[in-house]
């Protein structure tokens, strides 16, 4: 990454790197979350959000990010993992493959329990 970017995209890259932490832990914690509507916009968000990653090999999130950073594979799977870089902040070492499938693994169980709650508990 280069810090000749100025300091107006150095603030926006922070602040799509702050969307997507809220992002990650909607996901991760929609389906405890008390409100009705959070576990509808969650039951379509989240297939919405999984099927980009099908088609676009990376995430849009991390994509901006990298690109206001300046970051010269910003675009493609070499542009890195947001879940790599996040476990990485406390310390702890995870591969791609390994964040790539905690991160469908996270999902799909959030999914689960929105739509569990949805309409099997009520």
């Amino acid at each position: 990454m280069t810090d000749d970017v100025g300091p107006l995209r150095k603030y926006a890259a922070d602040g799509v790197y702050g969307l997507h932490v809220l992002t990650t832990v909607f996901v991760t914690w929609a389906w405890v979350l008390p409100w009705e509507s959070a576990l509808w916009f969650a039951l379509f968000f989240i297939p919405a959000m999984i099927l980009h990653w099908q088609i676009a090999d990376v995430c849009i999130l991390r994509t901006w990010e990298m690109a206001l950073r300046g970051h010269p594979d910003a675009g493609n799977p070499d542009q890195g993992s947001f879940l790599v870089s996040l476990f990485g902040l406390v310390g702890i070492t995870i591969t791609f493959p390994t964040a790539s499938k905690m991160s469908y693994a996270i999902s799909y169980a959030s999914l689960g329990g929105c739509a569990l709650r949805l309409f099997v508990i009520g």
